[in-house]
């Protein structure tokens, strides 16, 4: 049924049929308003963007390969790679090969550790293993370096060389990457990166693009087969300190300390241990830098042809990390030298601080083959040894197993830590030995005996942990008993481990001469602590 309209809403109706078709009008005229402007704009933003796009072809180093439209802007400084805490980007991390940074790795937690992954090599491993960010740098004796994530997966592999002698009574006839690289951030070329600095097989030190393996430089430091670099590159205040050593002693060669530049690796200065036209005193431990007095400590090898005029070799020698010009030594007398005569450093010096008589001392300390470590006062090794200590048989061959001693010591602030050849603990005959050590007078706080071989290479050391490779196996023990925490045993053909062990970011990681790189992680499912 149709409804009657009241009076007056026909008016009404018509009154709002003007004013909105006013209304509409106007949104029409706005709405054109606003398209003009609008397409006016978009010409502008569209130009200022291609003048953005032009300016930005000519910095493609900041522009990405694979552009998003919710990428942020560019920066326009490069970051700069950096080493961070926890990492162990060198050989004895610096020189004490102590850790502060690992707290995940303790007294309460080392049991918890479980083998994660193995990286084979066609060669030993004996060079240290060191780790930055989530990357291991590792040498082997078939010539290559290698970088390989923490979680075991292959990054690069680049040759480097092999060393070889196959004459009679030659040990070892062949070897390749023995040397532990020292990994730091450089500019070379302009560019900010990572470099691996570290001697290869054919007796020449290289630096490497630690990304991609890229060789940047290498130096040749001497000549092939006689000369070999055993020790691993110290950087201090833009230089690298490496010596050279003979392959096998067939033949001896003349020992050296050289600085090069690390950017370029040129040649700043040279020290030879023995006279020009001698042989002896090769340097086949690595270098100790003392960054606080700009010194640098080596220990050498034998005497040579001109043992008569050979003050440097088979001693401890301090030089100016500026010049390397000698600023003290002291060398073993022959009433402590070894039956067979060969009686020479084969070890790093290690860095460490006593208190004697109530003042501090800045010490310096290093193991001979005759096994006795020396102690001695920063800048005044001439006067002799501040305290000495018997940590091993002195053998009649130095070479034999279980004989001479050759294992740098470790510090963590408090305690020496010294790994050693064969001796007698508590009325036991071991084959090793692993001690602490009071620094102000050499004497042990603990002994641990090793049943299977002599410590050869340098401990790892973490707050609360002690680790130690010999023979067959990898201990743990406590840093303030010395009692034994956790073991492995790897029963390959072959195995021996030679190699010294690198404990960074909740990882333990160790080489072995039958070509494994073991991987360790410390679990905490099976901890007594949380992560």
């Amino acid at each position: 049924m149709r409804m009657r309209e009241k009076p007056g809403q026909a008016k009404i109706r018509n009154g709002l049929s003007i004013i909105d078709r006013l209304l509409m009008t106007l949104l029409v005229l706005l709405a054109s308003i606003y398209i003009f402007y609008g397409i006016a704009s978009s010409r502008l933003d569209a130009q200022g963007s291609r003048h953005l796009a032009l300016k930005l072809t000519h910095t493609p180093a900041l522009v990405s390969p694979t552009a998003n439209a919710a990428m942020p802007s560019p920066s326009l400084t490069p970051q700069v790679p950096q080493i961070e805490p926890g990492d162990w980007p060198g050989y004895l991390l610096g020189n004490g090969s102590y850790n502060a940074g690992e707290v995940r790795i303790t007294n309460t937690t080392v049991s918890a550790l479980r083998l994660m992954w193995t990286e084979h090599a066609q060669g030993g491993v004996t060079a240290q293993p060191v780790v930055v960010g989530n990357v291991v740098y590792w040498g082997s004796w078939d010539g290559y370096e290698h970088a390989t994530t923490v979680d075991g997966q292959r990054i690069w592999s680049t040759y480097l060389g092999v060393d070889g002698d196959s004459a009679d009574g030659c040990d070892p006839d062949s070897a390749g990457v023995a040397s532990t690289a020292t990994i730091a951030p450089l500019i070379i070329s302009g560019k900010n990166m990572l470099v691996d600095l570290v001697g290869g097989g054919d007796s020449s030190l290289y630096a490497l693009n630690a990304a991609n393996g890229h060789i940047l430089w290498k130096t040749t430091l001497g000549d092939t087969p006689a000369d070999f670099i055993w020790d691993s590159p110290a950087l201090y205040n833009g230089s690298i300190y490496i010596g050279i050593s003979s392959f096998g002693d067939c033949p001896s060669v003349q020992g050296k300390l050289f600085q090069l530049k690390a950017t370029t690796g040129q040649v700043q200065h040279v020290f030879s241990v023995v006279p020009d036209g001698c042989r002896g005193g090769t340097q086949w431990g690595s270098p100790a830098i003392d960054e606080s007095a700009g010194e640098v400590y080596i220990a050498t090898g034998n005497l040579g042809s001109c043992w008569s005029n050979e003050p440097y070799a088979m001693a401890l020698v301090e030089l100016h990390a500026s010049t390397l010009q000698v600023s003290g030594s002291w060398q073993v007398p022959q009433s402590e030298s070894v039956g067979d005569g060969d009686s020479d450093f084969g070890s790093t010096p290690t860095l460490f601080s006593a208190t004697i008589n109530g003042a501090t001392r800045q010490m310096v300390g290093t193991v001979n083959k005759n096994g006795i470590f020396y102690a001695f006062e920063r800048g005044r090794i001439g006067n002799g040894p501040v305290w000495q200590n018997q940590i091993s048989t002195g053998p009649n061959c130095a070479t034999c197993d279980g004989a001479g001693t050759i294992a740098p010591g470790a510090w963590d602030g408090t305690r020496l830590y010294i790994g050693g050849g064969f001796t007698t603990v508590n009325g036991q005959s071991c084959q090793g030995s692993l001690r602490a050590l009071d620094p102000a007078n050499g004497h042990y706080i603990w002994e641990h005996c090793l049943g299977d071989a002599r410590s050869m290479a340098p401990l790892a050391v973490v707050p609360g942990v002690v680790v130690v490779g010999e023979g067959h196996y990898v201990t743990a023990v406590d840093a303030e008993t010395g009692d034994t925490l956790f073991v492995f045993t790897d029963n390959h053909a072959g195995s021996i481990f030679y190699g010294a062990p690198t404990i960074a970011h909740a990882m333990l990681f160790i080489g072995n001469m039958d070509g494994n790189l073991y991987a360790f992680k410390y679990n905490r499912l099976n901890a007594h602590q949380p992560d």
